[in-house]
């Protein structure tokens, strides 16, 4: 009777423990940057790190104070990559010390993951691209909108052409930039090669190369780059997602992390 009812007790806790939403696991969050100023509606990107790439139970919010109360708006989130989400809000942000809240919704309850100052955020226009809504865990790239002004630094990276030995890039027979590379080459050495003639750090080089190429890295991680492996170039408006190097650096660190403990 009694090993009968253990047996019971192991099966109902199976069960229960498989019941259970799968939660984000939430390994790094902040704001990449934002592209939107007081007296206007928000407009920001947020970089997240989940353990399995999952945001569904998230909600973010905007907190602000009109006319002396409290007010909080539900923000609307169209991922641009696995770990960058485009974030909007309807409502015109008055208050200087407004704050983003990012939650995770449980089962019994809903927890707060961070509390961040929204104008603490570094300002760049350079990178409010348009993007369409992909799903998660996607490999198509996010292409820039019709429409999306073109900046300086998008000029310059299409202008640009190199005819020297060094060059780090060049044009395939489809009229794709291809990566020159050799099976020695390590993401790092590419993306230091790449920084300058991109106009980013080393950290936004790896980041745009891996988000443009995830099928040449063995199980889609960072630090996984396969040798035989052909590599393109990051479009411009990936580029324009990486101008920020501490920001780059922080969620370079945190992914790979993330993937080597896999």
């Amino acid at each position: 009777m009694c090993k009968r009812l253990i047996m019971v007790l192991c099966v109902s806790f199976g069960l229960w423990a498989n019941a259970q939403p799968v939660l984000a696991q939430v390994n790094h969050v902040s704001i990449n940057s934002r592209q939107s100023e007081l007296d206007q509606p928000p407009l920001l990107k947020v970089n997240l790190v989940a353990q399995n790439d999952d945001w569904s139970q998230l909600s973010f919010y905007l907190r602000q104070k009109v006319d002396g109360a409290m007010q909080q708006q539900e923000l609307t989130v169209e991922p641009i990559n696995r770990f960058l989400l485009q974030i909007t809000g309807a409502k015109t942000v008055t208050d200087p010390n407004a704050q983003v809240i990012i939650m995770e919704r449980h089962a019994s309850n809903t927890v707060v993951l961070a509390v961040i100052a929204l104008f603490d955020a570094p300002l760049s226009f350079a990178s409010a691209v348009r993007v369409e809504s992909k799903a998660f865990g996607s490999t198509q790239l996010v292409t820039a909108a019709d429409d999306a002004p073109q900046n300086t630094q998008q000029t310059a990276i299409a202008a640009k052409t190199t005819t020297d030995d060094n060059a780090v890039a060049r044009q395939n027979t489809s009229g794709h930039c291809q990566i020159i590379k050799d099976n020695s080459d390590t993401l790092w050495r590419i993306a230091e090669r790449y920084k300058n003639e991109w106009n980013t750090s080393v950290y936004g080089a790896m980041l745009a190369i891996f988000e443009a190429n995830l099928l040449s890295f063995s199980k889609q991680k960072i630090h996984l780059l396969l040798k035989n492996a052909p590599l393109v170039c990051p479009s411009s408006a990936i580029l324009a997602q990486y101008d920020n190097k501490a920001v780059d650096k922080e969620v370079f660190e945190v992914i790979e992390a993330k993937h080597a403990a896999k």
